[in-house]
């Protein structure tokens, strides 16, 4: 197993994005980050292109010829590097807590809707006889109102998309 350079000269990551070292110039002047010693950091490097460089524009004017697959080794390892960094941001989201699993998260909010509808019901039976008993109504009757309106308001949260309850961010 080889291991790959951790900083290269501009040429070099020309090479390995696929652009002219004229390009890279140019993006250097954008914002690429440099090295003090002029070296590009390629997880950086590659960091940033990803996020600032819009897709359709890469790869332009590479000097390396076409495999016969159609891909080439330098671009083969471009997009290797790039799957690395984009694993590295993720992981790293994960371990600040910015991320979380989707089966988990869905496990989770159908568990506190379940609680909450069971918590609504419990509320009607709770309170049908209490607000018979201080209007003079009949408990029947009144829990029997109150179990309609209540599961029919459940129905309506149960109709509106999950994007409703946002904070509005």
């Amino acid at each position: 197993m080889t291991k790959l350079n951790t900083s290269e000269s501009k040429t070099a990551f020309a090479t390995r994005v696929g652009l002219t070292k004229g390009r890279i110039s140019q993006l250097v002047a954008e914002g690429l980050p440099v090295r003090a010693d002029g070296q590009i950091d390629v997880a950086l490097g590659l960091a940033w292109i990803e996020d600032n460089l819009d897709p359709s524009r890469r790869n332009k004017g590479g000097t390396v010829a076409p495999a016969r697959s159609g891909i080439t080794l330098a671009e083969a390892k471009r997009m290797h590097e790039i799957v690395k960094v984009q694993r590295a941001k993720l992981a790293f989201e994960r371990e600040q807590g910015q991320l979380i699993e989707t089966v988990a998260a869905t496990r989770t909010v159908f568990a506190r809707a379940r609680a909450e509808r069971d918590a609504h019901m419990a509320w009607v039976q709770r309170t049908a006889p209490l607000l018979a008993a201080e209007v003079g109504a009949d408990p029947r009757a009144t829990f029997a109102a109150l179990d309609r309106m209540m599961r029919e308001h459940l129905e309506y949260l149960a109709d509106m998309p999950l994007g409703s309850f946002g904070d509005g961010a």
